[in-house]
């Protein structure tokens, strides 16, 4: 059984889901999205990109509204062709963060291969640090397309969510599992870090739900069956809701799939079902009361 789950009073039988929003700030689409989707109940938390344009109106939403549970989704990389955001720690070509045009890398692998550990560690303690300067009780971190859970970062990662006091996005995973869904590559350095980490202080995510951008026009039915498969343990279900519009399909091409995420999560009837197959939902807030 989860250890970290059984101290907080769950027994080896219970299905315990966290309903997650990824990418919030990201453009003013996703947040109007992302706080209905919160409203319904169906989503239990989301984690906000600081460096993104529309951070600041998330910022103000969090502290008018200090129920929302919150976290910080460390960031980077600016996957976008023309919509992008810099680093917030340095504009110093030197430390790797920012690519020729002067903003955060475009992919994963780029991140990784120029972005050095101390730049790497002070761009997310600044991303931090703002978070919690704009009056966000910032609840958990994570990651933003997996750069900064790599082992190169790993490290770096979870020293700051000790050091912040909040839990971490970490999956506790079969060496396959991980390889499906990271690469093989880093499977064996991320499963070697892993063992130092005591799962009865820090939780640990039994099963991460993360390949949801499918570009559907309705999505019901998918997180429907993606929600019957739930087994006993935590497992961490994530998605990225915006409304259509102008804005959103100018950005992304994701837009077609983010609109159908916001009408599924939005909809209480998803929080009614997820409560009808007995499975329980918590967000990173009642993880971080227990750390």
């Amino acid at each position: 059984m989860n250890t970290y789950l059984k101290k907080m009073g769950f027994d080896e039988r219970d299905r315990v889901l966290i309903t997650h929003i990824d990418d919030m700030g990201f453009c003013h689409a996703a947040n109007t999205a992302a706080f209905e989707c919160l409203d319904s109940g169906a989503a239990t938390c989301g984690s906000v990109i600081v460096n993104a344009s529309w951070f600041l109106e998330t910022a103000k939403i969090c502290r008018e509204n200090p129920q929302y549970d919150v976290g910080v989704h460390l960031t980077l990389t600016a996957e976008y062709p023309t919509y992008r955001w810099p680093a917030l720690s340095s504009r110093d070509p030197a430390s790797g963060l920012l690519d020729s045009q002067g903003y955060l890398w475009h992919t994963r692998e780029d991140a990784i291969r120029n972005v050095t550990e101390a730049a790497a560690e002070a761009e997310m303690r600044a991303q931090i640090d703002q978070a919690l300067e704009a009056g966000i009780d910032v609840t958990h971190i994570d990651t933003h397309m997996g750069s900064v859970v790599h082992p190169k970062f790993l490290g770096i990662y979870l020293a700051l969510a000790n050091e912040y006091g909040v839990p971490a996005f970490l999956p506790n995973i079969t060496r396959e599992r991980f390889a499906q869904l990271q690469g093989p590559e880093m499977a064996d350095q991320y499963l070697q870090l892993l063992e130092i980490v005591d799962a009865g202080q820090v939780p640990t995510l039994d099963e991460i739900i993360i390949d949801t951008l499918v570009d559907l026009d309705d999505k019901h039915a998918f997180y429907r069956d993606l929600i019957d498969g739930i087994k006993p343990g935590l497992t961490h279900l994530l998605f990225h809701p915006a409304r259509r519009g102008d804005e959103i399909s100018a950005i992304a091409d994701t837009h077609v799939s983010r609109n159908a995420d916001f009408e599924a999560f939005s909809d209480p009837a998803l929080k009614t079902y997820i409560e009808a197959a007995g499975i329980k939902q918590i967000g990173y807030r009642e993880l971080r009361a227990y750390l």
